[in-house]
């Protein structure tokens, strides 16, 4: 039967563990919480390029000669896939179904010329899954991470395209749902949409006058190209994180359940076990007081 001192000890190491719990749980929340405003803060920005790109292609000669290179680049050529996963564990199924997304993706789109990973955890599930990443980035752990690893993340897709002749980068990840912590997502990044390009050529400019531009047409094309990209890789990376830490809050509250129900176990033993040596205490006393009558 195990002793007071080890129930005493393993009580202990189960508070501490559940000191641990609350700490990750506590700042998961928070990562959520700030994910949530960069999502939301860089729509606005978002829509600034939208606006810039209207410009652009309200001239047909600009929307006809995007829409030709978007549909010649979708039609043909390697694919570039990047997956956003974890550095770390304790996040449930968040890696499988990042994973699991990027699988999906290529079994539609065929399998991938270059592969790169966000997190060392969906990297090794893709070594796993026969697809090897050629570059590893790890997690961004703040806002400012975010938009380091977006910056590292276009730089390797300009890389691609330039030097590897990859006309096609998507990106795989997962994302937060009102039901699951975690659902797959799978994206084209470049080439933009033929029916973006379309929407912004026909929407209506939303005043009665437009802005002017100094730069030609062609570089402003491009920049604002790019800037569209830089905001869907930003968004993703924001999205990916508040699946992760949601994810992970999920596990935390099953772990704090679990260690809740162990510690009143181990509490009931306890005190059933300090009853018993207490009783058998007494019996000591009390038969060795009737012996020293008895003598």
């Amino acid at each position: 039967m195990e002793t007071l001192e080890a129930l005493q000890r393993r009580i202990a190491t189960s508070r501490d563990l559940q000191s641990i719990v609350r700490t990750m749980k506590t700042l998961s929340a928070v990562t959520i919480r700030r994910c949530e405003r960069a999502s939301h803060a860089v729509r606005a920005y978002d829509e600034t390029v939208d606006l810039g790109l209207q410009i652009l292609l309200r001239d047909p000669e600009v929307a006809a000669r995007a829409l030709r290179a978007s549909e010649a680049a979708a039609a043909q050529g390697p694919v570039g896939l990047i997956v956003l996963g974890s550095d770390h564990g304790l996040c449930g199924r968040f890696n499988d179904v990042a994973v699991g997304a990027a699988l999906t993706d290529i079994a539609e789109h065929g399998p991938p010329a270059q592969v790169a990973a966000v997190g060392m955890r969906a990297a090794d599930l893709l070594e796993g899954a026969g697809y090897p990443p050629g570059v590893i980035y790890g997690t961004p752990g703040s806002v400012a991470g975010i938009r380091e690893t977006t910056g590292a993340l276009l730089a390797l897709a300009d890389a691609w395209r330039h030097d590897r002749g990859i006309a096609r980068v998507r990106i795989a990840h997962a994302v937060q749902t009102a039901e699951a912590p975690a659902r797959p997502v799978a994206m084209a990044l470049l080439p933009v949409s033929p029916a973006y390009i379309r929407h912004q050529a026909g929407r209506p400019w939303p005043s009665r006058r437009l802005p002017t531009y100094s730069e030609s047409r062609e570089v402003m094309l491009t920049r604002l190209i790019r800037e569209h990209v830089f905001v869907r890789i930003y968004r993703a990376l924001a999205e990916a994180q508040t699946s992760e830490h949601a994810s992970r809050l999920t596990a935390m509250q099953s772990a704090e359940r679990g260690i809740r129900d162990h510690l009143a176990e181990m509490d009931a033993a306890y005190r059933h076990r300090r009853q018993e040596q207490i009783t058998t205490e007494m019996l000591d006393v009390v038969a060795g007081a009737a012996a020293l009558e008895g003598r």
